[in-house]
């Protein structure tokens, strides 16, 4: 089982958000690293709890939903970005870790 490299993810997250995000992004930056960073841990968190056997299907999709949702409030928070704005970034962060916990731990988040 390998590692997630958490630089390569964030810098990934980084281009997806500078992209929905445009001008308004250089506000965003310092928080959007915390917060990509985290939702990163939690997911990798919640994939060891699926390999474990801790957690089944349903309740790891549940939990992935929350940390979705934690998301999406702390960038609709940061400087009120539009509701469709957000869920573009959060998607595009989803599908960016998603695909890192697959390759690494061998755990398809439910996206």
């Amino acid at each position: 089982m390998g590692i997630l490299d958490y630089k390569q993810i964030v810098s990934e997250c980084f281009v997806a958000a500078k992209t929905e995000l445009g001008k308004s992004w250089k506000s965003f930056k310092p928080y959007a690293e915390h917060e990509f960073r985290q939702f990163a841990e939690n997911a990798e968190f919640l994939a060891h709890l699926k390999l474990a056997g801790t957690i089944e299907n349903e309740e790891l999709k549940a939990r992935l939903e929350i940390q979705q949702l934690a998301l999406k409030n702390v960038l609709l928070t940061m400087r009120g970005i539009g509701l469709v704005t957000a869920q573009n970034t959060v998607n595009a962060v989803l599908k960016i870790v998603g695909k890192a916990v697959s390759k690494v731990l061998e755990v398809a988040l439910p996206v």
